[in-house]
């Protein structure tokens, strides 16, 4: 029986990379996508319009919530979902378009519990070229995480037995892959997502690289991800609601 599979895209001020539009576009085109969930934050940008106004809204199941952050998001879509695997979508980040072939593909092996897509950005620079090098060749098998940009997917009753995605502000991927290595190492599938280079681009890519690596120096110090959130994005809310802080 042909596994049915559930995306989970979080929303939250999408308008600034650009990518929501040719999201939406790409979803509508997966074949066989029974279930596309849609949480939304309360948003400033025209977020919520892009979305209802989208030819295939039809098919979407929009879920408005007053979550503050996108590890919240993607853990009420999780709840929503009814697929047997459930895709976390990265809300600047596009999916090849069998994605969902290549997901029942290897997920068919029942020992198999999550993993995610091999990794590249729209922008090309020697840096960001080897970030996503590593992040697919390395990351998955020396420490066994992956980011949410990797479009993370796993088995909808692992997700449940870890309560969702763990409630931070930053650094909730890299928590949620410790948490699903209980249930062993992930898997990454033969297709290449490509997500967007604008913080770089903005900030500057050495600069935001060397920022990066601070950020996880910090969370491995234990250091509070709200804290350590508003250090990376600043005002900007990218992935967090600071309008009742």
């Amino acid at each position: 029986m042909e596994l049915n599979i559930s995306v989970v895209l979080p929303c939250l001020n999408e308008i600034r990379h650009g990518y929501l539009p040719q999201i939406l576009d790409n979803l509508a085109l997966q074949p066989g996508l029974k279930q596309i969930i849609i949480v939304i934050s309360p948003s400033t940008d025209g977020t919520y319009d892009v979305i209802t106004q989208h030819p295939a809204v039809a098919e979407f199941k929009l879920i408005d919530t007053d979550a503050t952050n996108r590890a919240q998001r993607l853990t009420v879509g999780i709840k929503a979902s009814q697929g047997d695997v459930v895709l976390l979508h990265h809300p600047a980040t596009l999916l090849p378009i069998d994605a969902l072939s290549q997901i029942r593909e290897i997920m068919v092996d029942d020992t198999i519990t999550w993993g995610g897509f091999r990794h590249s950005f729209d922008f090309d620079h020697w840096l960001l070229r080897f970030t996503s090098w590593y992040s697919t060749t390395q990351r998955p098998h020396r420490s066994r995480i992956l980011y949410l940009d990797h479009c993370i997917f796993a088995r909808r009753e692992a997700l449940l037995d870890i309560g969702g995605v763990p409630d931070m502000d930053i650094f909730e991927d890299t928590a949620l892959s410790n948490a699903l290595n209980k249930f062993g190492p992930p898997h990454l599938v033969s297709g290449t997502i490509v997500t967007s280079a604008r913080r770089f681009r903005e900030r500057g890519i050495y600069k935001h690289a060397v920022l990066n690596q601070i950020l996880k120096v910090m969370y491995h110090a234990g250091l509070d991800s709200k804290k350590m959130n508003w250090l990376y994005e600043g005002k900007s809310q990218i992935n967090v609601n600071y309008d009742d802080n």
